[in-house]
């Protein structure tokens, strides 16, 4: 019990203001010698409560939790989207992602599988880099451009293939891009050979706060198709968008 008591508490130390911490910060606020806080860790570490931060040495909490938050009641996000989520698989027979921001990276709240032996999709709890693919690229051009500089310069723009944008103003202009026209496009920025189309969901306050995206190999979104696919995943967003402004869900 006592061991169940320090890694529940260890669990509770994060929050907004201490989205990571390193092993010597936690020993420090439970009054553990590090060798035994690394051991909790390493544990909570194991079954994915826990997980690696991008700055070494610093651990955040893992995408465990969000699997054991999403069976608590009140998903309001989700259980909007998801019926439209449905919708906009079976017209275009692609596999369909609701993401969100989580700290400086994006995470997979929902999807819908699409018709296809051969597809192209995230697990729900996985997280993904902010300056490649569709839906990363929705979810960061909405931020403050401060925000953007700082996850910028703090998680840096890894090369993924040869289309991954890793110049820093080539990245600004391209968010620019798609705030100005309201949607996202990645020619294989993460996975060659897979294109992705991503549009934002807007709270009633009009915050961007999450990303609706397709993404399935190019050729099967190419010319036209690639274009009603475009209007499809846009006009669905702002379904949703409209529903939660109804609702008056934030």
């Amino acid at each position: 019990m006592k061991t169940l008591e320090k890694c529940v508490r260890i669990l509770t130390l994060f929050g907004e203001l201490n989205p990571s911490l390193s092993v010597a910060d936690i020993a420090s606020r439970l009054s553990l010698p590090k060798s035994t806080a690394y051991r909790y860790i390493s544990a909570l570490k194991v079954h994915g409560l826990i997980e690696e931060d991008t700055k070494e040495g610093d651990y955040r909490l893992g995408a465990k939790i969000l699997e054991l938050a999403r069976s608590v009641s009140g998903r309001p996000l989700q259980q909007i989207a998801l019926p439209l989520m449905e919708r906009l698989s079976d017209k275009t027979g692609e596999t369909v992602i609701l993401s969100t921001l989580r700290k400086q990276e994006g995470i997979c709240l929902e999807k819908v599988e699409g018709h296809h032996a051969l597809r192209v999709s995230h697990e729900r709890g996985a997280t993904f880099p902010l300056h490649a693919g569709a839906s990363g690229k929705v979810l960061l051009a909405y931020l403050d451009p401060k925000e953007q500089d700082e996850i910028i310069k703090r998680v840096g723009l890894a090369k993924f293939s040869k289309t991954t944008i890793t110049n820093p103003h080539l990245l600004k202009d391209e968010l620019a891009s798609i705030k100005e026209q309201g949607f996202a496009r990645s020619d294989g920025e993460v996975i060659q050979g897979t294109y992705g189309i991503g549009a934002p969901i807007f709270s009633p306050s009009g915050n961007a706060i999450a990303a609706l995206s397709i993404s399935a190999p190019s050729y099967r979104l190419e010319g036209k198709k690639r274009k009603r696919t475009i209007q499809l995943v846009v006009a669905a967003a702002k379904e949703i968008t409209n529903v939660l402004e109804a609702r008056g869900v934030q």
